[in-house]
């Protein structure tokens, strides 16, 4: 009864979104981005009105997956988990979201999942750690201007949050990294670029006090954004009706089962085996041609005359085909 209550249009939700489990050097623990993304919840709640949801602790770091404890999701999958999740709340009324972004590789998931999402009339911002806010938020307090991970700001974010997770006798100083791009290895592998310690940066020289006054100066911008993500406009959503009108009709597949596809209200639904889910669960275009809903993942093809022909279907984890028969 209360999240119906505060499942409003009106409502603006903060989405934090940190690795539960990632290698941050010998020093700190896996789970330092997901503990930094709910610190900063907390006192974005603590100075506006808003919901927050819990942390999404599992996202795209493909470049740290030869540490073990390491995880990473791929990049469709990635973007796909913050589209689904945001559908869902926005089903209940809000059409605002922001998150909270403790990442770097999870940029470019965000930014797909938010030109997605603004088709269907959301609006999804993030935070972003090459915007100058940023930057500035946490340069003022950097002993040294090379950083990037696990580093002099990381570690002393920690030392703010749980300090009796932080274990400096093990922090250490590399720059191995500098100038390079791509995955990291604790050993030596071909293609790789070898950093046995898992940091880049300054751990060393890393302080609670650089801590408090960097994460304070960061949540300010965080609230900044989401100031604005309240009152600026929403994204127009935008009209399918002709390009749904050439996939509607009936399916068949191999054993005799039909689909059908149909539209209503702007949106496209389906019937599986006389199985009409219009009232719960619409197909959402991910893709050209590729749709996807709650139990049905669905790739349309077309022939040289762009007229449909049949699709390719997941539906609960049975995959076939359906050939279109009008």
């Amino acid at each position: 009864p209360t999240a119906q209550k505060l499942m409003t249009p009106e409502a603006v939700v903060v989405i934090p979104l940190g690795a539960g489990s990632k290698e941050h050097g010998p020093h700190l623990p896996l789970a330092t981005d997901y503990l930094q993304a709910e610190a900063y919840a907390k006192e974005i709640a603590l100075q506006r009105n808003v919901i927050i949801t819990p942390v999404v602790s599992y996202g795209f770091y493909p470049a740290f997956l030869k540490y073990p404890g390491s995880t990473s999701i791929n990049f469709a999958t990635a973007t796909n988990t913050v589209v689904q999740i945001v559908r869902s709340l926005a089903a209940y009324g809000p059409k605002r979201f922001y998150i909270i972004n403790i990442g770097v590789s999870t940029t470019p998931t965000l930014l797909t999942a938010a030109k997605t999402l603004a088709e269907e009339g959301i609006l999804l911002y993030y935070s972003n750690y090459a915007r100058a806010g940023f930057e500035n938020a946490e340069n003022p307090f950097r002993t040294r201007a090379y950083s990037g991970h696990a580093d002099e700001m990381e570690t002393s974010n920690v030392l703010t949050i749980r300090p009796d997770l932080v274990d400096m006798r093990k922090a250490v100083n590399d720059s191995s990294m500098m100038g390079k791009s791509g995955n990291m290895t604790p050993v030596p592998v071909e293609g790789g670029n070898l950093n046995t310690s898992g940091v880049n940066g300054y751990a060393a020289l890393a302080m609670p006090e650089k801590g408090r006054k960097s994460m304070a100066a960061f949540a300010k911008e965080l609230i900044r954004e989401v100031d604005s993500v309240n009152t600026c406009a929403l994204p127009k959503m935008q009209d399918r009706s002709t390009e749904y009108k050439l996939y509607e009709g009936k399916y068949v597949n191999g054993s005799g089962k039909e689909m059908v596809l149909y539209q209503k209200d702007g949106k496209l639904y389906f019937t599986w085996d006389g199985k009409d889910s219009r009232n719960f669960f619409p197909l959402y275009k991910d893709a050209p041609d590729y749709f996807s809903s709650m139990n049905l993942n669905l790739l349309i093809i077309k022939n040289e005359s762009d007229k449909v022909t049949k699709a390719w279907c997941q539906y609960r984890g049975e995959s076939f085909w359906v050939t279109k028969t009008n």
